[in-house]
Parts: structure tokens; C-alpha cells; sequence
């Protein structure tokens, strides 16, 4: 048996050790969000852009999902904030899908380089109770090392992408092979669309709420999935603390949930103002391009309005 787990150990400690070196290899930034080219419209490497490269300040940022890229209209918000005489500079930068983790991952960069006078985040009817799937790629090896094992029911995928990426950096630095330079120099990162939804997708959205809504999950359940990403929503308001940036949240629901307010809204208001988008804009269905996402038209509403509730905001704080 001793001379079993001997051989074990040989056969493993190689392994470990390879793994070890792996983990204390940080990928640069450019290498990491062009690692993910092809997810989300390229919209990593305009983020890795935007704040690393492009010189232009970021005086109000938005974070969230695919639900903040399509509706945020950061150059037009940036417009109505400059008629107001507040010449402050704007940037959406929603990431398709949503996690808490792959969020903070984004801000911590975004604070290394740029001064925001005001957070967005986006919150939605719940909060995602899984790591994003983009999130290892992205993160520093301690981050991805330190999510709860737990309430993460995506560690040991997180871990896997963490040593690919990783690996597969070290092979580029070897062979000499540069990153991709980013294709992309706006100061913008709205993702526009002209497309209206068909009645029957909302309406069958809107049905599925109903089930969801009479049929909850138990509270106990809820409350560990809500573990995980509480845990990255405290480390980003922390974060934007730290660097003197105000917080505001922005509640963005799918047309035919029928929750005026977030699940979690008592939540939100201990930790900042929360901004509620009215139902004229909500319930107009013209203003969908499918049930979770903003056409041009209802962004462009929904920038609007929350051009004049920044602006109060803004006020406060000056």
C-alpha cells in the first residue's frame, strides 16, 4: 500500500508542480481580453481598449450584462449630461451574460486606470447566482483562486479555463506570437438594434414568469445561491469606496416578469439609490428586440430618463 501511494505521489507531483508554475503565471491584459475574441461582439476587447489604451477619461460607468449594452446609450447620455453643463464622460461597459465575478474583474481594471466619479450597476429581478463563464480568463490567479468553492458551482470549470489561458500565453511568449491588436477605437460601447420583437416571444416570456413567480424556489436555496454573488457585489461597492466613486444601481427587467422592484431591492437601498425605469417605457412593446434586451428605441428612452436621474444624482453629490 505504502509503495502505491508512493508511486501515486511521483506520478502527481509533476502534475502539481506544472500547475503551481501555471498559477503564478498572470497573462497581460491585452492577451486575456483578446483571448475571448468572438464572445459578445468582440465587446472584451473593446472594454480592454477603452480603458487601457484609448486616453479619453471615464467620468460615469456602467457595469453589467448584455442588458446594460443594450440599453445604455453612453454617447447620447454623454450629450444630454454635456447640455446640462456636465462635461463628464460616459462608457457602457456591459458584458453579455451576467456574473457578479467577471464585473468586478473588469472594474478592478478599470480603477488601476481610470478616475469614475459614479458607478451603474446593473441589477436585474434576481441576482446570477453563477460565476460567469469568461470570468477565469480575465481574473488574477487569486481571484480565481478565492472564489468560494462552495457557492461558486463553477470552481473547478473556473480553475480549467484559469490554467488554459495560462497555458496558453506562456506557448505564445515561447513561439513569439504577439496578441491581437484591438480592431476597434470608439469611446462607445452601446450595442445597437433596429429589431422588434415578435408578440408571441413576450408573450411566452411573460408566461414563464407566471410559472416561475407561483412556483419560488425555497428561501433557504435562495439565500446559498445568493452567497456567491453578494460576496462580488460587496467587493465592488468596496472598490468603488476605496476610490472616492459613488454608487447608484439601475434596475433593468425583462419585459413580462411584472416585478416593479427587484427580489433583492431592500438589498440595493442600504448600499445606494436605485434607479427604476417607469412602465411607460417597460411595457411598450415596440421597445424589445427580444424579451431581456432594448431595441434603439426603448435604449433610447431608457437613456433619456436616466440622463435626468444621473443628473439629480450628480447634484447630490456635488
Amino acid at each position: 500500500m505504502r509503495k502505491f501511494l508512493f508511486n501515486i505521489t511521483l506520478f502527481c507531483a509533476p502534475l502539481m508542480v506544472l500547475l503551481v508554475v501555471l498559477f503564478s503565471v498572470q497573462p497581460d491584459k491585452k492577451f486575456a481580453y483578446t483571448f475571448v475574441k468572438g464572445e459578445c461582439d468582440n465587446k472584451a476587447e473593446w472594454i480592454y481598449q477603452r480603458i487601457f489604451e484609448n486616453h479619453e477619461r471615464i467620468d460615469i460607468a456602467f457595469t453589467g450584462a448584455s442588458q446594460t449594452s443594450c440599453a445604455i446609450m453612453d454617447e447620447r447620455i454623454e450629450k444630454q449630461l454635456d447640455s446640462m453643463n456636465m462635461n463628464l464622460k460616459v462608457a457602457s461597459l456591459g458584458y453579455c451574460r451576467r456574473g457578479r465575478d467577471i464585473q468586478f474583474a473588469m472594474l478592478k481594471d478599470l480603477f488601476s486606470h481610470k478616475k469614475p466619479k459614479l458607478l451603474v450597476i446593473e441589477i436585474t429581478e434576481n441576482e446570477p447566482a453563477k460565476s460567469h463563464p469568461v470570468f477565469p480568463y480575465l481574473a488574477e490567479s487569486k481571484d480565481v483562486l478565492g472564489s468560494f468553492i462552495f457557492f461558486n458551482q463553477r470552481f473547478i470549470s473556473g480553475i480549467y479555463k484559469a490554467l488554459v489561458v495560462r497555458f496558453e500565453y506562456c506557448k505564445n511568449r515561447f513561439f513569439g506570437i504577439q496578441a491581437e491588436k484591438p480592431d476597434t477605437n470608439s469611446n462607445f460601447g452601446y450595442i445597437s438594434s433596429s429589431q422588434v420583437v415578435n408578440i408571441d416571444e413576450l408573450n411566452s416570456n411573460q408566461q414563464t414568469w407566471k410559472k416561475k413567480l407561483a412556483n419560488p424556489k425555497p428561501a433557504f436555496i435562495t439565500k446559498i445561491e445568493n452567497k456567491y454573488p453578494l460576496h462580488y457585489l460587496e467587493k465592488i461597492v468596496k472598490l468603488a469606496n476605496t476610490n472616492h466613486c459613488e454608487v447608484v444601481f439601475l434596475y433593468l427587467p425583462e419585459y413580462g416578469s411584472g416585478l416593479k422592484e427587484p427580489e433583492n431591492i431592500r438589498i440595493y437601498r442600504n448600499i445606494a439609490p436605485v434607479i427604476l425605469l417607469p412602465d411607460s417605457i417597460i411595457q411598450n412593446k415596440t421597445n424589445w428586440k427580444d424579451p431581456m434586451h432594448f431595441n434603439d428605441a426603448g435604449a433610447k428612452q431608457a437613456s433619456d430618463f436616466i440622463s435626468g436621474e444621473l443628473a439629480e444624482q450628480l447634484q447630490k453629490i456635488n
